[in-house]
């Protein structure tokens, strides 16, 4: 019975996240034909706005899910940013636009940050890598569509753009009128001695590898630039979104398979091959995009830049459950507030860099400044890891315990929740 109560409540939160990044991905889209009339630079800043804030509230909102709770903040905020968005499209009026879309920011850090310290109670160690695959299938399955919904409201309601608003806001309500009735609080430990800083609340191993997860969400804000770099050496619009959508579900569905291979063979094999993987696909993308025709040369190098990139997909699932196994039980919605400040302005310096790179250079540029801040990153983790395994090695110099078969480090297992000693919490 407790076992069909999660998996219930774990599609809930899996549809409900879906249709919040659904919405954004739409308003990405729609924004700059809904702003047309203030220009470009202030229809940047007002998208700039979202992740900003979104990353800004993003720790305090989880401490205070580990403090009263996952499921109020969950309902909440999505019911806030369905609220929101139905606002946004009754007035171009560019200050209150700003304002609305500025607070969606912070009603979407509740929401994935209540998301993911849901997930994290509700799974354990043996699952929490599928888990968190599938919440990295609907978050960026959901950009990809709403990508798509957006290009098609902007053809359907080109007249009265308001009325596209309206429709991205239908599917939060769905999803939040659903999940009011049916989503349940899930077992989890207090956290009413949370402490401040989210750095204490996972141990120096998972620190180390923050920088790492900075340039993977970087690397998600330059993907999202892509298309206006491809649009400039003559591709196709409607061909650069097929491309973007394709590439990003193709990612989400990597990232299922390999959260799930990261609860078998443990989370760090995993991670390191989606490290290689997309280095690799850096690399590749940079050598072809130096050829006459970008498109041709990578459908005639299929071969490499897929499964490079395929492998690529591994990093994110493996990190996430690495960084549930590691959080403090009690402080869980903090931890996954770090995860969703660093996805935040990841994204927004990727943007950044994209477009510097794209006035010096074009897509050539943009590839060879991604594939050196990657590796730089890379680089930083791997000194990070060894100073944090220094202490150890000293300490113990004959040690090796891990867990079987998993080559994960045994303190891994002392993370793994307990559901009844919860429920009895």
């Amino acid at each position: 019975m407790q076992q069909a109560s999660a998996s219930k409540d774990l599609f809930l939160l899996y549809v409900s996240m879906l249709a919040t990044r659904v919405g954004f991905g739409a308003i990405i889209v729609i924004f700059p034909y809904y702003l047309a009339s203030s220009g470009s630079v202030v229809v940047g800043v007002v998208l700039a706005l979202y992740p900003l804030l979104e990353g800004l509230s993003a720790t305090p909102v989880g401490r205070y899910c580990d403090v009263r709770g996952r499921r109020g903040v969950f309902l909440v905020t999505l019911s806030s940013m369905a609220i929101m968005t139905v606002l946004i499209g009754l007035t171009r009026n560019i200050y209150f636009v700003s304002t609305v879309h500025a607070a969606e920011g912070i009603a979407a850090a509740g929401v994935t940050v209540s998301t993911l310290a849901m997930i994290t109670d509700l799974t354990d160690v043996g699952h929490r890598g599928a888990g968190m695959g599938l919440f990295d299938f609907a978050n960026l399955g959901g950009y990809a569509f709403g990508i798509l919904l957006g290009g098609l409201l902007v053809q359907f309601f080109r007249h009265s753009l308001g009325y596209s608003f309206f429709v991205t806001s239908a599917t939060m309500a769905a999803a939040a009128a659903i999940s009011i009735a049916l989503l349940t609080e899930p077992p989890h430990l207090s956290g009413r001695n949370t402490p401040l800083n989210p750095l204490t609340t996972v141990d120096a191993h998972t620190r180390a590898l923050l920088p790492l997860w900075l340039g993977v969400t970087t690397m998600l804000g330059i993907v999202f630039y892509l298309p206006a770099a491809l649009r400039k050496i003559g591709v196709h619009p409607l061909q650069s979104s097929f491309l973007l959508v394709g590439g990003i579900v193709a990612v989400g569905i990597g990232s299922v398979a390999f959260g799930a291979l990261s609860d078998r063979v443990g989370r760090h094999k995993v991670m390191y091959l989606g490290v290689v993987g997309l280095l690799g696909t850096l690399v590749s993308l940079s050598v072809l995009a130096r050829s006459p025709s970008f498109t041709q040369a990578l459908a005639r190098y299929w071969y490499v830049v897929g499964p490079l990139g395929l492998a690529s997909t591994a990093i994110v699932p493996s990190i996430l459950a690495l960084l549930g196994d590691r959080s403090r039980m009690n402080s869980r919605g903090l931890a996954m507030g770090l995860y969703s400040m660093m996805l935040s302005f990841g994204i927004a310096i990727g943007n950044v860099v994209a477009g510097v790179a794209d006035s010096i250079g074009g897509l050539s540029a943009i590839l060879s400044y991604a594939t050196a801040i990657f590796g730089v990153a890379c680089v930083v983790s791997i000194m990070l890891t060894v100073l944090a395994e220094r202490p150890a090695l000293e300490a113990h110099p004959a040690s090796t315990s891990l867990v079987a078969g998993s080559g994960e480090p045994s303190a891994q297992d002392s993370q793994a929740p307990d559901r009844t000693k919860m429920m009895n919490h």
